[in-house]
């Protein structure tokens, strides 16, 4: 039986592997990888599109909203913004909305759950930072690799060690 490349990644690096958190994929694109993007969003979403549109190119995005509650950080416009940006992928600790133009994203989004609330988009603060996740914090400075089963996040300079990077 054949494995994931996310379980050789932690089968072979171990105790340095970050587990991110279990989240549902909202797109039929399964597989992906590419170095992290952490952005921690503290209030709206203008400032998450504007660097998921400048910044985000052949990154990994991971998009802190947890903290929101019942209120999703991610919608139509932040995958818009994040295809334009030419964002690998979007990983969203945290919930989405608009799931209709989600499921047609042409990059993968996984997300814990949906809900129809979502914040405005005229105000907003979001930063690059450290995301807390278990085994650790992901950085700029890793690379994430994402598949059926599950998301891991490694330092970019020990996956490069055993593995090669696209």
């Amino acid at each position: 039986m054949s494995r994931f490349k996310s379980s050789q990644v932690h089968q072979t690096l171990g105790l340095h592997v970050g587990v991110l958190p279990s989240t549902s994929n909202y797109t039929n694109i399964r597989e992906f990888e590419g170095l992290a993007m952490p952005i921690i969003v503290h209030e709206g979403t203008r400032e998450l599109n504007e660097l998921l549109r400048s910044g985000a190119k052949d990154r990994v995005v991971i998009v802190d909203g947890s903290h929101f509650g019942r209120t999703a950080v991610v919608g139509r416009q932040e995958v818009v913004s994040a295809v334009a940006g030419g964002c690998k992928a979007l990983v969203v600790l945290g919930l989405v909305t608009h799931l209709a133009a989600i499921e047609m994203a042409r990059i993968p989004v996984l997300a814990f759950a949906a809900t129809p609330r979502v914040p405005s988009a005229e105000t907003g603060l979001a930063k690059p930072g450290l995301i807390d996740i278990d085994g650790g914090h992901v950085s700029a400075m890793h690379y994430i690799v994402g598949d059926a089963d599950g998301v891991v996040a490694v330092e970019k300079e020990r996956y490069q060690q055993r593995f090669s990077i696209k």
